[in-house]
């Protein structure tokens, strides 16, 4: 039978913007002591940007994480004004980054990303009815966001996926959702 931890103490040994780190200490239930690392990021959206049935946009960007350039769906962090309607940062990051609003905006999902060490939380949605935001009304990008739109057809994203290119959870996810979609 799976078995409750019990929290003796925690420690921040790390605050940032995005993410802090805790350091546990724990009670198994064999009354052992073990230690957790924590990763405590802000929760986040991702968004499959429907052209239409047959299209969607992706982004390819560099990833210092991974020293890399790779192809996602469009996704960002919530911050203060989001918490209570994650779709705001929906609708944000699809102007930010793909200089576009939506007239359709529906939650399909929403998942922790890596339970083994962080409780980071991500919302997806679909994106449908896309228009283009006049340059007047378009939001800055962040600082050091540098990125391709890429428009690809569901058979194009079906070879991406089973050569493996993509290699982005949420956008692994988007392409087996519109898989799913398309019955």
């Amino acid at each position: 039978m799976a078995e409750r931890e019990h929290l003796i103490s925690s420690k921040t040994v790390y605050k940032g913007p995005i993410f802090s780190i805790e350091t546990q200490s724990v009670k198994l239930y064999n009354d052992r002591q073990a230690e957790r690392d924590i990763v405590r990021h802000v929760p986040a959206i991702a968004v499959l940007p429907f052209v239409d049935a047959d299209h969607m946009i992706l982004e390819k960007q560099y990833r210092a994480a991974i020293g890399d350039f790779i192809l996602e769906i469009p996704a960002g962090k919530l911050d203060e004004r989001d918490f209570d309607q994650p779709e705001h940062a929906v609708a944000r990051e699809l102007n930010e980054e793909l200089r576009m609003t939506a007239g359709v905006i529906k939650r399909i999902v929403g998942f922790f990303e890596t339970v083994g060490f962080s409780d980071a939380y991500m919302h997806v949605y679909i994106a449908q009815n896309l228009q283009v935001v006049s340059e007047e009304h378009q939001l800055p990008r962040d600082l050091g966001e540098s990125l391709d739109l890429v428009t690809v057809s569901f058979d194009e994203m079906k070879v991406l996926f089973e050569t493996g290119q993509l290699n982005d959870q949420k956008t692994i996810l988007a392409f087996l959702y519109w898989s799913y979609l398309r019955g």
